[in-house]
């Protein structure tokens, strides 16, 4: 009779012990999520020039009056920016189907995952911290990347929804008018699809952002920012698709105004009527 081997050993004596040990085993082995403030990592080069710009826009009652606005870079404008990974080994995904089926959930379900959704993609963005403390920075299809059982595991999003102005969406997309908020709505329901079907959202933040690339390269007040209050109602309405969701334990909804975030958050938040 062969030697079962040393490795058949571990798989016995890791699958012996009790499920709250294994889970501790996991979450210290497997890669993680944390959060970190990019904003004090170490710089291997001078620090970037500052994106902030001050532009005239006209006051929301329409009496002619201007004020002084100041536009946020990029990095401000998203969240999700401070959810790092730190990584890990996953090897003890192959120690057995019982013990990939555990890991796994924890590696997905216990992990908050940054989303982007912007006209023409969905985006995960993945950024992980260095030894050096740096946190760069990459981005995959995230609809495509993983499988659709692994999809179906997680449970905690920060969803950034990028919404543009027709004048910055030709610069972008090559696309205005009515197709862009309609690429946009697109887009965010294919998220909705998969998150519809999820078994359990625990935690689901949207922010609406502004993708207003035009204002950063023409700060001559030329292109409105999106999230002018009195550009809410035409541009909130591509977060219509998430309406669809229910029972979500944790919805936060921000970059609209306070009567849309809260109507939605408290759709998400209810339980579908049988």
């Amino acid at each position: 009779m062969q030697d079962p081997g040393p490795e058949l050993e571990q798989r016995s004596a890791l699958l012996r012990l009790p499920i709250e040990l294994r889970r501790l085993i996991y979450s210290l082995v497997l890669p993680h999520t944390t959060t970190f403030d990019v904003r004090f990592q170490r710089s291997v080069g001078p620090p970037p020039k500052s994106q902030h710009t001050l532009t005239f826009v006209r006051q929301k009652n329409g009496d002619g009056g201007w004020r002084m606005q100041r536009t946020l870079p990029k990095t401000d404008r998203e969240t999700g920016n401070d959810i790092v990974w730190r990584r890990g080994s996953t090897s003890l995904l192959a120690v057995s189907r019982q013990v990939h089926e555990e890991a796994a959930d924890i590696l997905y379900g216990d992990n908050t995952f940054v989303v982007d959704v912007k006209f023409d993609s969905i985006d995960f963005r993945y950024r992980w911290r260095t030894a050096s403390n740096l946190t760069p920075n990459r981005t995959y299809q995230f609809l495509h990347h993983f499988s659709q059982r692994n999809l179906l595991r997680i449970k905690n999003y920060i969803i950034n929804v990028e919404s543009v102005d027709d004048y910055t969406g030709m610069i972008k997309y090559n696309c205005g008018g009515r197709g862009l908020p309609a690429g946009i709505r697109g887009k965010a329901r294919d998220l909705v699809d998969l998150l519809t079907v999820a078994p359990q959202l625990h935690r689901l933040q949207i922010h609406l952002i502004d993708g207003a690339i035009g204002r950063e390269r023409f700060p001559s007040g030329r292109v409105h920012r999106v999230q002018d209050e009195s550009n809410y109602a035409q541009t909130q309405i591509v977060l219509g698709p998430f309406r669809a969701l229910y029972g979500v334990r944790k919805a936060q909804v921000s970059g609209v105004s306070d009567d849309y975030a809260e109507a939605l958050q408290r759709s998400m938040s209810s339980h579908r009527n049988l």
